[in-house]
């Protein structure tokens, strides 16, 4: 996958179960199944920075990324999808 590829969100971290001590703004597992794009490459630690489509979903979390409406995302973490 590369910058400008659609992509669906699988999991988070691998895994699609919210963990049962998740704070609520840290809850990224409530974002499975959201579309987004790839805004900036593969970096270092194996993650793509993914602009959401459905920026309210967003809402409540923690981002703070340099790209509104983005979150750093594991290659593993997400599946590209046909326009």
């Amino acid at each position: 996958m590369k910058v400008g590829t659609k992509v669906k969100l699988l999991s988070i971290n691998n895994t699609t179960k919210t963990p049962d001590d998740c704070d609520p703004s840290e809850n990224y597992w409530s974002l499975i199944g959201e579309e987004g794009t790839i805004v900036k490459p593969l970096n270092e630690r194996s993650r793509f920075l993914v602009q959401i489509d459905n920026a309210d979903k967003l809402i409540g979390l923690h981002c703070h990324n340099e790209i509104e409406n983005s979150l750093w995302i594991l290659e593993s973490d997400l599946e590209a999808v046909n326009d």
